[in-house]
């Protein structure tokens, strides 16, 4: 397994000087005699790209879980902006600013767009209907979801109302790369974010990761 940074600059003397937004040192997880991270060591700068590359089994996706809290480390330490972190689950990453996008994309198909943009972070209405009654509000998410999807210029949408299910594989990708670069705070983690996409679908992925590379 291989780390590449693809960052514009890669890691020059500034680069160096900074500290890491995200630091793992000595990772390790055993699944019983199967050792699927030895002494994982990755550094990610604020600002860059990074690749984690290997073969198919490799232990790529064990790292990026072990990151994003779906599973546990037997052993090493992870770092956050230079303070060491331990999450129980995804959503203690998420709350500390960690998105992922899952290679199975983790979109809901029968939900439309901004659902989906906003699953597990609903909004409701202000005022008593959404502190009592606990009415969302609809129309101030699919504005939110709108924005976020023309700032990632995906323009091919025809409705942001319309049902993820009648969406193709590049454009699912584009929301779930959308609701993490919406919410993402530090990082935002992708497994294989190509995977099972024809070439120019593919293509639009990778630069949908630059652009939210360029928002920072």
């Amino acid at each position: 397994m291989t780390a590449t940074d693809t960052s514009p600059a890669g890691r020059g003397p500034a680069t160096a000087t900074r500290e890491p937004v995200l630091q793992a040192k000595g990772l390790v997880k055993r699944y019983g005699p199967v050792t699927a991270i030895a002494s994982g060591d990755l550094e990610l700068y604020p600002g860059e790209i990074l690749a984690v590359i290997g073969d198919n089994g490799a232990g790529k996706t064990s790292l990026i879980k072990a990151l994003c809290g779906a599973l546990t480390p037997d052993a090493g330490e992870i770092l956050l902006d230079g303070k060491p972190v331990s999450f129980r689950n995804p959503m203690d990453a998420r709350r500390a600013g960690i998105e992922t996008v899952y290679q199975t994309l983790a979109v809901s198909p029968g939900l439309d767009i901004a659902d989906n943009l906003f699953l597990g972070r609903e909004e409701r209405k202000p005022g008593i209907l959404g502190s009592l009654f606990r009415m969302l509000d609809k129309k101030h998410m699919r504005s939110e979801a709108a924005r976020h999807m023309s700032e990632l210029g995906v323009g091919t949408l025809q409705n942001i109302g319309q049902a993820v299910e009648s969406l193709s594989g590049g454009q699912r990708q584009a929301v779930a790369v959308a609701r993490s670069a919406a919410f993402g705070s530090k990082v935002v983690i992708l497994d294989e974010p190509t995977a099972a996409l024809g070439v120019k679908e593919g293509n639009r992925v990778l630069q949908l990761i630059r652009d939210v590379r360029d928002r920072g």
